[in-house]
């Protein structure tokens, strides 16, 4: 039976108003990063062009409210700040498993891509550059299901990779995730298959997701 899209909007975004997810609150500045100390700029890149399903219903949202407002709004991406942990972190909650808090992502913000339309965040990847001497991690990445097949995820792993060149890339994934399909595109290969790997974070009992996770690396 097909979930209403309110159904998959309390699943995917709790607690987030209508407000919140079509309306801005100001642009994002450069800022210094504590790593590298390097000025990151605003955005990393700005997408008028793609508009997955529910941004068409959004712009349409938008329209209703401002008939005047020709002006479309583009889709963010851009590197982790302050202001996002609290939404990333209830969405990493919810769509993975509980106790996830990725505050300390803000340490390295050059390795990490927010995606947000507006003030609604629709997609995010981290990777932690000092995981070992020779290795990188990448610790998450998620995108809405009503945003993906539109080369969301696939801009956010090409940018991980090109932000750390000097090691290997390694990171886990669940057995039965189509995600690996696209790691293995850009060169991932599997290592090892891991038993059990997400024993302890998968708690649903009706979970489709595989508990045993393939490590894949690329090698540099």
């Amino acid at each position: 039976m097909k979930r209403k899209s309110s159904e998959i909007d309390d699943k995917y975004w709790p607690k987030l108003t209508l407000e919140q997810k079509t309306n801005g609150y100001g642009d994002l500045k450069p800022f210094l990063s504590f790593h590298t100390h390097r000025i990151l700029k605003p955005y990393i890149r700005q997408d008028f062009q793609t508009e997955p399903p529910k941004l068409k219903i959004l712009r349409q949202i938008e329209m209703r409210q401002n008939a005047k407002s020709k002006q479309k709004s583009p889709i963010n991406f851009c590197y982790v700040q302050p202001k996002h942990i609290q939404q990333i972190n209830r969405l990493a909650c919810h769509n993975f498993w509980p106790g996830i808090d990725v505050t300390e992502c803000l340490k390295y913000p050059d390795f990490s891509c927010v995606v947000s339309y507006k003030e609604l965040i629709v997609a995010f990847a981290f990777l932690v550059p000092d995981y070992s001497h020779t290795e990188a991690y990448i610790s998450y990445i998620w995108t809405h299901p009503e945003w993906r097949r539109h080369g969301i995820a696939k801009f956010m792993v090409y940018h991980l990779i090109q932000t750390c060149m000097g090691k290997d890339i390694i990171l886990h994934v669940s057995a039965s995730n189509p995600a690996a399909f696209l790691y293995l595109k850009f060169g991932f290969k599997i290592e090892e298959i891991i038993n059990n790997f997400y024993e302890n974070y998968m708690q649903q009992e009706n979970s489709l997701d595989s508990k045993h996770a393939l490590l894949l690396r690329l090698s540099r």
